[in-house]
């Protein structure tokens, strides 16, 4: 009897415990559905389309890719006007040359013609006639010779490289010459090798 009164006091238990549950549960159902907001209905946003300005590809290129380009111009080779060979002109006469080049190693007269004596240096001899230059020879184990200031190879390639064509030929040999300056380049003719190199006067030939 103890059991049945036990068991039907649990059921009661139960069915109260349930009945209590309900209305919270209504309430909070109710409670959801009246707080609930309904969410608007997604708009759609007009996607304008964007136009990118752009070149045309020549455009762009000669705006990005180009470069400043500037003209060079072929180096100018000198002018030689043959005023001075060795820094000696044709009007220095011997007291000019000494002093510009020194008290000569010798000087040689000539044993047939008196008026003419040559004053000797390491790389050249200097001939003068009554006192005035005659010419100026280059031996040819010189290496190099300076013409106007500026210095060049003692042979016939580099010669005419900075001299352009010679003014004529002769037997012996080419000229350059430049108002009344000549230069000779004295060549073998047997083995077209340069054997000297004489600068003088138009008044000397």
């Amino acid at each position: 009897m103890k059991n049945f009164i036990l068991i039907g006091c649990l059921i009661g238990g139960i069915v109260a415990y349930s009945g209590n549950l309900a209305p919270i549960a209504s309430s909070y159902k109710q409670a959801l559905v009246t707080n609930a907001v309904e969410a608007p209905p997604s708009s759609v946003q007009s996607v304008h389309e964007i136009e990118i300005a752009s070149m045309p590809p020549a455009t762009v290129a000669n705006t990005t890719y180009s470069v400043e380009t500037t003209k060079v111009k072929e180096a100018v080779k000198p002018s030689f006007k043959l005023q001075s060979v060795n820094g000696i002109t044709l009007f220095d006469d011997p007291s000019a040359v000494i002093k510009k080049l020194g008290e000569p190693v010798q000087i040689v007269e000539d044993p047939y013609l008196k008026e003419l004596y040559t004053y000797q240096y390491p790389n050249m001899a200097i001939v003068f006639n009554d006192g005035i230059l005659y010419s100026l020879e280059i031996p040819e184990n010189a290496q190099t010779i300076i013409i106007d200031g500026i210095q060049l190879a003692a042979t016939v390639k580099a010669l005419e490289e900075a001299l352009g064509q010679p003014d004529y030929e002769t037997e012996d040999g080419i000229v350059f010459e430049s108002g009344d300056a000549l230069l000779k380049l004295f060549i073998d003719v047997d083995s077209n090798k340069l054997t000297s190199i004489h600068y003088f006067h138009r008044a000397s030939m």
